[in-house]
């Protein structure tokens, strides 16, 4: 049985006649009239009663079209789900995430996802033209329209130091303290990580030593350990080695925000739903 004609005996049950169907399919009207009969011939039943006036469904047709309305719909999507199967949904993640998107994942079943490092600025940028279809980074200033965000994570500011550190005892510590030491920051978030951990110190009338910046998170947590100095940036979620602890600052510094971001467009639910999960959970 062809599925065309199915479709097109449904599509002319709710135009009510062969003129106005043909109109909407775009298709022929003895074309339709062809299919029409081929249907009825196959299926042993007439569907239609034929007027001037147009078509009505028989008590046959009724029967058949309400059965195949269900199978066509169920067909369609079968369809659509197998071709989700068949595509990779790209999302982008920004450095020093890893253990977020790795919770986010773990809910996610039955979509493709390909993860592909970017910086949030490079996200926003690939999910606007389309490339990619979500990501997540850390809050961005503004976005673009049909780019959406949801925060999934407010990670309060804790300064990362060795444990030995005479500073390290400090519970909470000072920016005031802290200021003289070199604060290292990976260059993934340099810009808006400083402008965020910055304003605090400013705030106080504080001029903090900016150190060596680092390629990514990892090397902050390893020029840390090795006596570089200190970091704001590091999430306290994330794990470290324990020759370095995690200390609370005393003053109000606005907090790392870890976003979801995504192409209004774009099929991503299941990532979406992980995400709100992620964030009422967090």
């Amino acid at each position: 049985m062809d599925l065309r004609h199915v479709r097109h005996a449904i599509a002319i049950a709710r135009a009510g006649s062969l003129r106005r169907a043909s109109a909407v399919l775009q298709v022929p009207q003895p074309t339709l009239s062809e299919q029409l009969r081929a249907l009825e011939k196959e299926i042993g039943v007439e569907l239609f009663t034929r007027s001037p006036s147009g078509v009505r469904l028989t008590e046959a047709g009724e029967a058949f079209l309400a059965q195949a309305t269900v199978a066509v719909d169920a067909f369609e999507r079968a369809v659509t789900a197998a071709r989700g199967k068949g595509r990779a949904i790209r999302l982008g993640v920004a450095d020093g995430l890893g253990d977020v998107v790795a919770r986010m994942l773990s809910r996610v079943e039955g979509t493709r996802v390909r993860v592909a490092p970017m910086s949030t600025a490079e996200q926003i940028v690939s999910i606007a033209d389309g490339t990619l279809q979500a990501g997540l980074g850390y809050a961005p200033g503004s976005l673009p329209r049909g780019v959406a965000r949801m925060t999934v994570r407010r990670c309060r500011v804790r300064a990362l130091l060795p444990r030995g550190h005479e500073l390290a005892a400090h519970d909470p510590l000072s920016l005031s303290d802290l200021a003289a030491l070199p604060l290292v920051m990976p260059d993934s978030d340099a810009v808006a990580g400083a402008r965020r951990f910055l304003e605090g110190f400013v705030r106080l009338g504080l001029h903090p030593r900016l150190g060596p910046s680092a390629a990514g998170h990892d090397a902050v947590i390893t020029m840390i350990e090795a006596g570089a100095g200190y970091s704001l940036s590091v999430r306290e979620e994330v794990a470290v080695p324990d020759g370095l602890v995690f200390v609370p600052v005393a003053e109000d510094v606005p907090p790392i925000e870890v976003v979801f971001l995504w192409n209004r467009q774009a099929e991503v639910d299941d990532l979406a739903h992980a995400a709100r999960h992620l964030a009422r959970t967090g």
